[in-house]
C-alpha cells in the first residue's frame, strides 16, 4: 500500500521490486463477458501491491483479476516459489487487488501508473 502525504513523500509497508514484465488485467465485472483482457506494463510490485502503466484511467476503487508470468520462476505445490533461472519455467500468479491511486506517468504522458493493492490471489 502506497501512502502519500502533503510532502509527496511516499512511505511503503512493503519493499517494491522492480520488473521488466507485463500485466494482463481486466476488471472484475468483466472476468464473465466478453471483454478481453488488457496489457499493462508492470513498473513495480510488492507484496502488498504493485504499479503498472494502463492505456486507460481505471477508476479508483475498482476491482481487477491480474495475470503475471515470471520467466525462471516456477510455483511449488506449497504454494511458494522456486527460483529456477531457466526461462522456459514460468511462473503464473493470478490476483485480484483494488486500484488504489491513478496518476498521469512522467516518461509516458499518453499513459497511466496505476497502483493496485492487492486483496486476493487466484488458483483457478
Amino acid at each position: 500500500m502506497i501512502e502519500r502525504e502533503n510532502s509527496g513523500e511516499e512511505r511503503r509497508q512493503e519493499e517494491r521490486v522492480a520488473k521488466d514484465l507485463f500485466v494482463r488485467f481486466t476488471r472484475l465485472e468483466d472476468i464473465l463477458t466478453d471483454v478481453p483482457y488488457r496489457d499493462g506494463q508492470l513498473l513495480d510490485i510488492s507484496g502488498g501491491g504493485l504499479c503498472f502503466l494502463a492505456e486507460e484511467v481505471l477508476p479508483l476503487g475498482s476491482q481487477l483479476v491480474m495475470v503475471l508470468e515470471f520467466p525462471g520462476w516456477q510455483a511449488a505445490a506449497d504454494g511458494k516459489w522456486i527460483a529456477t533461472k531457466v526461462e522456459e519455467d514460468v511462473g503464473v500468479l493470478r490476483a485480484v487487488g483494488m486500484v488504489s491511486w491513478v496518476a498521469v506517468s512522467r516518461s509516458k504522458p499518453d499513459r497511466y501508473e496505476t497502483g493496485v493493492s492487492f486483496s486476493g490471489m487466484v488458483t483457478a
